[in-house]
């Protein structure tokens, strides 16, 4: 069968997008013909279902005291799931707070997300970092640090060790549209562009930062048309459409390997929760807006996709959403019995060779704490 090539055009006024608000195809086509098979659709559907669930029980979590503190990915998982669908087993992730519950889907295992949420020992981390910091060095998953748009410059760095050791890899990097009005993003942008590096930054538009609404943080146009300045692409899409997220993230994927350059992509969508658990969204945003918002949410737009496709169906749903909480609420029994990290474990394992100063502070922490 002849896969029609997909055409698309940078630097765009309106989003791009393959399904309507009501999860129907904008224009005649099946997804064979861009390469996706119905088994692809309903794995990524699931995926995404799964982040929407583990995402639920984060909040869950901080309700019951287990966990102290929550960001939310809720109404901007298809961006993230189906993004990260696009990379290869090799390439790397620069996550931000918000992909976390997401990453399942390059082989961190749901235990692991819910030991870093509720720090236990299991955490690979072993609870160094505030929840929704999640880094693991075997998934190629690297530790992000809280300040916003700080992974950006530190993800160029890394694409520059790929192109200077000439390995067939590439680095995506998440961020909010906020992030696009800091430094590290332009710099990063800049020298990306200047140096040929296969980067790709995804920005997550979920139109607020924090409480900042978008037009309050940039005057530009998009978010995408910024990639301009640096002599490189930026497209605009969709970020709760399914089908485009993927078909664009893997282009710019393929083609930043190839041709060792960098692109932007500008996932538009909406964050349905507050910024975090300590936040409360009523002072800065009306709730007709969330509901308007909640009618485009991508995970509902792609079942309804499967639905049109004939695979899938309301009793289906049901079931593998049982099955899904019966799983996480047995996964997370079991990470209540592991126990919290060590107090040693403040000052080792981060370097190296650990250094003479932390080497004094844990053995004064160890005297005071033997009494």
């Amino acid at each position: 069968m002849e896969i029609r090539t997909f055409e698309i055009e940078p630097f765009t006024k309106e989003p791009y997008r393959l399904l309507d608000e009501e999860g129907k195809p904008l224009f005649d086509f099946e997804p064979e013909d861009f390469g996706l098979s119905k088994e692809f659709l309903l794995r990524l559907y699931k995926d995404i279902l799964l982040t929407r669930e583990i995402d639920r029980m984060g909040w869950i979590l901080v309700r019951q005291g287990k966990a102290y503190f929550y960001i939310s990915i809720g109404g901007q998982e298809t961006s993230h799931v189906a993004s990260l669908y696009a990379l290869e087993k090799d390439d790397l992730v620069m996550p931000f707070y918000r992909t976390v519950p997401s990453l399942h889907v390059r082989g961190a295992k749901v235990e692991e997300i819910f030991a870093q949420i509720m720090g236990r020992a299991s955490d690979p981390l072993k609870g160094r970092q505030m929840p929704g910091h999640f880094g693991k060095k075997d998934l190629n998953i690297f530790v992000l640090g809280s300040p916003v748009g700080l992974g950006h410059p530190v993800a160029m760095g890394i694409a520059m060790g790929i192109k200077y050791k000439k390995e067939n890899k590439v680095i995506i990097s998440y961020g909010g549209e906020g992030s696009t009005s800091e430094g590290h993003f332009h710099s990063a942008m800049n020298f990306a562009s200047v140096f040929g590096l296969p980067l790709i930054i995804f920005i997550v538009n979920n139109q607020y930062a924090i409480s900042v609404p978008r037009v309050k943080q940039t005057a530009s146009e998009t978010i995408a048309i910024k990639a301009k300045a640096y002599g490189a692409e930026g497209y605009y899409i969709d970020g709760n459409d399914a089908l485009i997220t993927y078909l664009v993230t893997k282009k710019c994927v393929n083609e930043a390997r190839l041709n060792k350059r960098p692109f932007l992509i500008e996932a538009e969508t909406y964050r349905f929760d507050p910024h975090s658990s300590a936040d409360d969204d009523k002072k800065y945003r009306s709730r007709e807006e969330l509901e308007m918002w909640k009618r485009k949410d991508g995970l509902l737009r792609l079942k309804k996709y499967l639905e049109y496709l004939g695979i899938w169906n309301e009793e289906k749903d049901e079931f593998l959403k049982r099955e899904i909480e019966e799983k996480l609420n047995k996964i997370v029994e079991e990470v209540e019995k592991i126990p919290f990290p060590e107090p040693r474990d403040m000052f080792y394992e981060v370097y190296v060779k650990t250094p003479w100063y932390l080497e004094e502070e844990y053995l004064e922490l160890k005297k005071e704490m033997e009494g």
